[in-house]
């Protein structure tokens, strides 16, 4: 049924993984299948139901106060509260990886700070999530209850069949002795490594240098490793605010050699705003929004001391461009403040 509505394959491994992911979303069981007339035949079938006091099941395990049990049906509040539930459980196991991989590469920063994914580390390739055994279906046919019985029943089959007796009876033995082996070998080890002390940590590898910085001061290469790092450390802990600005910012240079344009080519000395955001939205290389154009004309407005004026007369807005003003100058100062934006963390 699940392969059907997502058209996709949907094995026993993905059942496995939801389960790591979610455990307290389902109850497993094995249930004896239904004959035709109601009859309980010997065969077994993993039976899935949907948990509905999955919150009680986590509070126990958090230890935590339960709540009343919860009856009836599911609702589409829970549904959106179970989704959101394996939603942050995945984005917590990917989040995992990313602390192992901001390790690995000797940055420490507080998991509470960060709001994006380090710029190297590939969310696309991330190891497979983990799986959880499902119960074990129960043994079916004759059940042996005594050791009697089960001598009974193997001195069955070796009458019937003497060699097939013959080999079992071998390759008992030689699983048996492969067992004692690995047992004693890992009593060995353990001894051994009681005795002995611990052994000190490896060397730390030497980071690879590439081809471009090769033969450049050791010292020199170690600061720029560690601006490279300060500036991972700066794009991961930025709020959505902070990215936007920065964004608007790398625009605005060419927003304004646009608006200066569109004043020089109409020869006037001041437009209407929706006439110059129009031509903007027609000469702005790739789709804009023509409400973000306005945006960044309006903040132009006020980082460019005067330079690009937007004045009200009556009901509508005007732009006014100081024509004598250094575009270059203005386009500098701009760049200069996206640069101190981009070193700083607040």
């Amino acid at each position: 049924s699940v392969q059907d509505m997502m058209r996709k394959n949907f094995g026993e491994k993905y059942l496995k993984q939801i389960k790591c992911v979610f455990p307290q979303a389902y109850l497993y069981a094995w249930q004896k299948v239904l004959g035709k007339y109601g009859q309980k035949k010997d065969d077994h079938e993993l039976t899935i139901l949907p948990n509905l006091d999955y919150k009680n099941s986590i509070l126990k395990e958090e230890g935590g106060p339960t709540e009343s049990k919860v009856r009836g049906k599911m609702g589409p509040q829970m549904m959106i509260e179970r989704r959101n539930i394996f939603h942050n459980s995945l984005l917590q196991i990917v989040r995992d990886q990313h602390k192992e991989f901001l390790k690995h590469m000797d940055l420490h920063v507080d998991d509470s700070k960060i709001t994006r994914w380090h710029k190297d580390f590939d969310v696309e390739s991330c190891r497979e999530i983990d799986t959880v055994d499902l119960p074990e279906k129960p043994n079916s046919g004759v059940k042996l209850t005594t050791a009697q019985e089960v001598l009974e029943k193997a001195s069955d089959i070796f009458n019937l069949n003497p060699k097939l007796g013959e080999s079992l009876m071998e390759a008992a033995k030689k699983l048996q002795k492969e067992k004692e082996e690995k047992e004693a070998a890992k009593a060995a080890e353990k001894a051994k490594s009681s005795v002995t002390s611990s052994p000190a940590p490896p060397p730390a590898k030497e980071p690879v240098v590439p081809k471009a910085l090769k033969g450049i001061n050791p010292k020199l290469l170690e600061k720029i490793r560690a601006k490279e790092a300060q500036k991972a450390v700066l794009e991961m802990t930025r709020d959505e605010g902070q990215i936007k600005k920065i964004k608007q910012f790398r625009r605005l240079p060419n927003v304004a050699r646009m608006t200066r344009a569109v004043f020089v080519s109409e020869k006037k000395a001041s437009l209407m705003l929706e006439f110059v955001l129009k031509k903007l939205v027609q000469s702005y290389p790739g789709n804009v929004e023509k409400t973000i154009l306005e945006e960044d004309l309006r903040v132009l407005n006020t980082e460019t001391k005067g330079w690009l004026r937007i004045q009200r007369v009556r009901t509508a807005d005007y732009v006014q461009v100081n024509a004598a003003g250094d575009i270059n100058a203005i386009c500098q100062s701009l760049e200069q403040t996206l640069k101190s934006m981009e070193n700083s963390s607040s």
